[in-house]
């Protein structure tokens, strides 16, 4: 009996060895590479997926949710309906998907304060903090100066405006000063 080796052929002109590239071993070269390029196709398509999904802004909490309101005299003695948080705890933050009592006040300050006067649509007085309400409280940031991040926090609870009856007189006014 004899026994036969297969030996590498050497590339031409380069004196190294190199290993066939025919039968079995080609095939098994493009399953792999296969496998390789399917694996990188799906994990490409996760994470274009997890980018789509998560497309709502991801705030971090730095204050606790204003889950309700209540009526706030600023200096010169306007009193507006103002969000708070638990137990009157400020500063509170209102972000997206928030919802209760606390962004109702906030949706009455945009509408009557910021959408109506500028001739906008307002928003449906719900409760409920979502892409409208974002979109109004930043055009609401912009109007009043300030960073206009869609986020409800100390700065725009100084800054924004509110809701205030004045003399028989519906009127908008900050927490800090009247508005003219």
């Amino acid at each position: 009996m004899k026994l036969q080796f297969a030996v590498p052929k050497k590339a031409k002109g380069t004196g190294v060895a190199h290993a066939s590239m025919h039968g079995p071993n080609k095939v098994a070269m493009k399953r792999g590479s296969m496998k390789r390029l399917a694996a990188l196709c799906t994990l490409l398509a996760a994470v274009i997926a997890g980018t789509l999904v998560s497309a709502n802004p991801a705030y971090a909490r730095s204050q606790p949710e204003c889950e309700s309101y209540t009526y706030v005299s600023n200096q010169a003695g306007y009193t507006v309906a103002a969000p708070i948080g638990k137990y009157g705890a400020l500063p509170c933050s209102l972000l997206w998907g928030d919802g209760g009592p606390g962004t109702l006040a906030l949706q009455w300050a945009l509408n009557d304060c910021y959408l109506a006067p500028a001739g906008k649509a307002r928003l449906q007085e719900d409760a409920s903090f979502g892409q409208l309400t974002f979109n109004a409280l930043k055009f609401a940031q912009s109007k009043a100066g300030i960073s206009a991040d869609g986020q409800f926090g100390p700065q725009s609870r100084a800054s924004l405006k509110f809701p205030s009856e004045a003399g028989g007189t519906n009127t908008c006014a900050r927490l800090g000063r009247p508005i003219v």
